[in-house]
């Protein structure tokens, strides 16, 4: 008895359910699918929109970004603690003594952004906290993000790049020495 009231519970609501449907107004039903869209991506769009010639930095060094023009409104860093820094934001969005290193209209058009490791200092996006702080405080690998929002869970919706920054001088250069014959 117990099997045929755990099966008939189930068929029932599945044929409760199919008409159900069958009872809706003409109106309210379809009776195709639609059709497909299919989405193209250029090679514009896979094409890098932010990019550096450097890839190790050290503590007093300057940073030359490049971007592929219009950029987007926001560009942000992660250190590698994990704590988000804002460069670019609009300025209509300044709070306390927050200030961005470049204003968003003015980051739409160019092509390059220097950065100077010992100096930088951004909004740490820390509730509460309305000056800008040093962004370049200890060594590891930073995360740039370039985006629209940079504030999403889809990878594809930003512009990553990654450098190693080791906070300490540069160390000279070891000597060369050329055997004389």
């Amino acid at each position: 008895m117990k099997v045929l009231i755990s099966v008939s519970i189930p068929l029932v609501a599945l044929f409760a359910a199919g008409t159900w449907g069958m009872n809706r107004p003409a109106a309210l039903r379809t009776t195709a699918l639609p059709a497909k869209t299919s989405v193209t991506t250029s090679a514009a769009d896979k094409t890098a929109k932010m990019w550096s010639n450097t890839t190790t930095l050290y503590k007093n060094e300057t940073l030359k970004l490049h971007f592929a023009a219009p950029n987007a409104p926001y560009l942000g860093v992660v250190d590698p603690a994990g704590h988000f820094f804002y460069m670019v934001f609009p300025s209509e969005t300044i709070a306390g003594q927050l200030t961005p290193l470049v204003d968003s209209k003015r980051f739409a058009s160019m092509t390059s952004l220097t950065i100077n490791s010992g100096t930088l200092k951004a909004d740490p996006y820390i509730y509460g906290v309305y000056q800008n702080q040093p962004v370049f405080t200890q060594s590891g690998t930073y995360t740039f993000i370039l985006g629209e929002n940079l504030h999403v869970d889809d990878p594809d919706l930003v512009q990553k790049m990654t450098i190693k920054y080791i906070h300490k001088t540069r160390p000279a250069s070891d000597p060369v020495v050329v055997a004389m014959n």
